[in-house]
């Protein structure tokens, strides 16, 4: 295959270039992969027949050995980059493995230039395709039908140079009086209320008792985005956002269906239709996310960033396994805020354990037994970080009204600024509680 070539030929640049290098090196082919696929190492400076090999730090079983080179099968790990280690002796090559963790492995996602042709290969089936022009690049759906999903998306990228594939990640919701306790009444005594701010709320839809906008259903395709999850999520969310920020404009957008499952070409296009649509200061809500980053994701934001859109997502809430990376709030995207979750303790606000801890938390919000609005307009309570990044968005929705022009790197500061610090590690809580006490 093309594919395959393109990739000896730039091992063997490796290769070349290993000759004067003083330590052991590999280049991993496929660069992705899901738990259960083959991956092969391909090693400089190191023997392959007596190796072991590390995925994180869980040993990986070894199905074919050379002198230069060995398969592994990757063992059960969080999706996600992994680290992996080659270890003879006391000799050791690294490298970093995309895990594709909950991922449809039956879809592939492909990135174009704005209007470039693009005929499937073999093995790959054309579902849709959508000049995303708002975010710069055109997104292409593909079924696939082979059984190594990882080895299917690097040979997609060596047929062009152009083409940019990304799994279909299947994130899901983070399930779990918060305008009081983050001192929105004192917002509100400065005239701070969400007056002319938009917050796009990209989500599970949002129930009519929600005021809103007009928005779109990227699941059935129309302009209805009613929430149809059960007990309500968007709605939830976009409640929580007016509870901060009462004269802020909601947009629904839903990206995720009633079972809660976000697909991650759902969320690339409501993002994009937020760009395309929404005029003045607009804040996207993201409480979603998953293991398993998608690059296409990573350019909406960007796209979104750079027009001014700041971006307020989900720490995640698998702090009680593990805590793996939650995309795409672990997105590394200036004027992107991530948050964590907090609960009421016996001697104040404490991280939620099921808030997901990273070096990419900004701060924290209230976010375990929130008061919150359901389908039908009755009182509900919420839990999780999708509900405590609803609170952040609020408060940006008050601080874009009281200095329009802040830029989302400005804003991401200013909320950083004025949390209230906790006596707990900047992972779990980032710079610490959000504070509308004293500011904006």
């Amino acid at each position: 295959m093309r594919g395959l070539a393109v990739w000896w030929w730039i091992w063997s640049l490796v290769l070349l270039a290993g000759c004067g290098s003083s330590g052991p090196s590999l280049v991993l082919f496929p660069s992705r992969a899901r738990v259960g696929e083959e991956v092969e190492a391909r090693l400089v400076g190191l023997s392959g027949l007596e190796a072991q090999v590390f995925v994180g730090q869980t040993p990986a079983e070894v199905t074919a050995r050379e002198a230069n080179r060995l398969r592994f099968r990757v063992p059960s790990v969080s999706g996600g980059p992994q680290a992996v280690r080659v270890l003879m002796g006391e000799r050791e090559a690294r490298g970093v493995l995309g895990v594709l963790g909950q991922v449809d492995p039956t879809r592939v996602l492909l990135r174009l230039p704005l209007g470039r042709s693009f005929e499937p290969p073999q093995g790959f089936t054309l579902l849709g395709r959508e000049e995303l022009g708002a975010c710069g690049f055109a997104l292409v759906e593909l079924g696939y039908g082979g059984e190594a999903l990882g080895r299917a998306l690097d040979e997609l990228e060596a047929q062009d140079p152009a083409y940019k594939a990304d799994p279909e990640s299947l994130w899901s919701l983070g399930r779990v009086a918060a305008g009081q306790v983050v001192g929105a009444p004192l917002a509100y005594g400065r005239g701070r209320t969400g007056n002319g701010v938009r917050v796009a709320v990209l989500d599970t839809g949002v129930d009519a008792a929600v005021p809103q906008l007009g928005g779109y259903d990227f699941v059935e395709d129309d302009a209805a985005p009613q929430d149809a999850f059960p007990g309500g999520h968007g709605t939830g969310a976009a409640g929580l956002v007016r509870e901060v920020a009462p004269d802020a404009q909601i947009v629904p957008v839903r990206v995720c269906d009633e079972r809660g499952v976000c697909r991650a070409s759902r969320v690339v296009r409501g993002v994009c239709w937020v760009l395309a649509h929404q005029p003045g200061p607009t804040v996207l809500n993201l409480s979603l996310g998953g293991d398993t980053p998608v690059e296409a994701l990573r350019l909406a934001l960007e796209a979104a960033l750079a027009r001014g859109f700041p971006v307020v997502a989900a720490a995640g809430n698998q702090g009680q396994q593990g805590s793996p990376a939650h995309y795409p709030a672990a997105f590394d995207l200036p004027g992107l805020i991530a948050v964590g979750a907090l609960q009421e303790g016996e001697a104040g606000w404490v991280p939620a354990p099921y808030s997901t801890r990273g070096a990419y938390v900004d701060l924290a919000a209230p976010g375990t037994d929130l008061r919150c609005v359901v389908p039908g307009g009755a009182e509900g309570s919420c839990t999780g970080t999708s509900f405590a990044a609803p609170v952040v968005a609020g408060a940006a929705a008050l601080w874009l009204q009281a200095r329009p022009g802040l830029s989302p790197v400005q804003l991401q500061a200013e909320l950083v600024q004025w949390t209230s610090p906790l006596a707990y590690p900047p992972a779990a809580v980032g710079a610490g509680m959000l504070d509308l006490s004293r500011a904006p």
